[in-house]
């Protein structure tokens, strides 16, 4: 939990203690009573240190960069989140163009997770969301049968593999699962897709559901890397055609010579619509009648033999056969417009104080939405940059600095009575998803609200 500190104040070389007293030495601390009768010139050296400008590395890694409510991120926590960002990136993608932007994109995406997360956070507090320890095991147990772990011994290797622990797996699982009620108390209720608009939706988009024509087909290759001349692998192409012309099946035309190794097995192509095949291949098979073979085609790896098994002219698929799909389709879109408007309500309702680093201060681009007047307020909330290199940090989680004064001005909630902020916690892993509504469970009967508290004072400043 972040915690603010207070400077300890050495004191100066060891004075001659007055009568009665213990001498006071280098890095003794003076109680306040004691300090109170020090004389005037005494006090100088103590007043001198204590207005002394900070450490540059205390307040800029646990400076806050966030805050939502009664929960906070530090720059700390950020910076660590987007380091482990990165480097999953580096791992995951091969492309040098593409991991280049994804790199270039990870503040903004980071730090625009870290404020969805401590909104959805913060409104299951509100909502009293509470997730049991079985919950929590029946979700790490449908992650293991998802992934193939089996045992107990896997399970911990693919923990250790993603440098976590087992407490911050299941932590991390539990925020997650917070997050899920809350999307399905208060989002999937809002999605409902009726069947008349699924039926609209099919009528108005034939073009989506007509299937060009299509021919089944089986192939043969007399192999070109064989070991025959050209003209002794143009025979055999010309034997196995007439064996199937004779009646044979494209298998058993070929099967002396699939055993000598100048013909491939038989693979079966399956349907095939225009443009699937190479041209000269596709040229020849939309000529041919069912059954019959072509003659050989000069393609990749040889001579080519394809017959046609069977011909579906074109046709749109039956409503009955895409209905669950449309639905399914319907309700994601639905569910995306709906967490929209959700997610900005939700912001509007609380209150945000952003003071983002300079690379993640247009964070909001992350949810397609124009860069307007209070955007740019907001960039500019965080256009100083760290200078010098930081020397060692203070213990993680520490804060050093008062709480920004920079209020994000997309919100209209200065005032004051909130409870204290909270650390918002170690930032997981992966970057907050809202699941579909198929992955979200029915929304459960309204919990009655909880009993009002008085709010906890907010801390002095240092």
């Amino acid at each position: 939990m972040a915690k603010i500190t207070r400077p300890v104040l050495p004191l100066p070389a060891p004075t001659e203690a007055a009568p009665g007293r213990a001498p006071l030495g280098p890095g003794a601390t003076v109680p306040p009573a004691r300090l109170a009768r020090l004389p005037l010139l005494a006090l100088l050296p103590l007043l001198a240190l204590a207005l002394a400008p900070r450490p540059a590395h205390a307040e800029v890694l646990n400076r806050i960069v966030l805050r939502v409510n009664d929960q906070i991120a530090t720059l700390y926590d950020y910076e660590r989140r987007r380091t482990e960002t990165v480097r999953e990136i580096v791992a995951r993608v091969q492309d040098v163009n593409e991991r280049r932007n994804a790199i270039a994109q990870a503040p903004e995406n980071v730090f625009w997770d870290m404020f969805q997360e401590m909104l959805l956070s913060s409104r299951a507090d509100q909502l009293a969301v509470d997730v049991s320890d079985a919950e929590v095991d029946q979700e790490l147990a449908t992650m293991r049968q998802r992934f193939g772990i089996k045992t107990d011994e896997e399970f911990q290797q693919a923990v250790r593999a993603s440098d976590m622990t087992v407490e911050q797996l299941r932590n991390q699982t539990r925020r997650n699962l917070r997050i899920r009620g809350v999307m399905g108390r208060e989002v999937s209720s809002k999605v409902k897709v009726k069947d008349e608009d699924i039926r609209r939706y099919y009528r108005q988009h034939q073009d989506q559901y007509t299937v060009p024509e299509q021919v089944q087909l089986r192939e043969v290759v007399v192999l070109e890397d064989s070991g025959l001349p050209e003209a002794e692998r143009a025979q055999v192409a010309a034997e196995i055609r007439q064996g199937v012309v004779a009646g044979k099946s494209l298998a058993d035309a070929a099967a002396a010579y699939t055993a000598k190794g100048q013909a491939g097995s038989i693979v079966e192509l399956g349907w095939v619509s225009p443009k699937d095949l190479d041209a000269k291949l596709e040229a020849a098979a939309w000529k041919l009648q069912k059954g019959a073979v072509t003659e050989p085609v000069a393609g990749r790896g040889g001579l080519h033999l394809l017959q046609l098994i069977d011909r579906r002219p074109q046709h749109v698929t039956p409503f009955s056969e895409v209905q669950a799909s449309i639905q399914q389709q319907e309700q994601e879109r639905q569910f995306r417009d709906e967490s929209i408007k959700y997610m900005a309500d939700l912001e509007a309702r609380s209150l945000v104080v952003a003071d983002p680093p300079q690379e993640a201060a247009n964070f909001r681009r992350r949810n397609g939405s124009a860069e307007g007047e209070s955007l740019k307020g907001l960039a500019a909330a965080g256009t100083e940059p760290a200078q010098g290199n930081a020397a060692a940090p203070a213990a993680p989680g520490d804060v050093t600095d008062t709480h920004p004064t920079a209020i994000d001005t997309t919100t209209n909630r200065k005032e004051g009575g909130l409870p204290a902020a909270k650390p918002v916690g170690t930032p997981p892993r992966e970057p907050v998803t809202i699941p579909p509504p198929s992955n979200i469970p029915p929304p459960p009967a309204p919990a009655p609200p909880p009993a009002s508290t008085p709010a906890p004072a907010a801390p002095p400043p240092v």
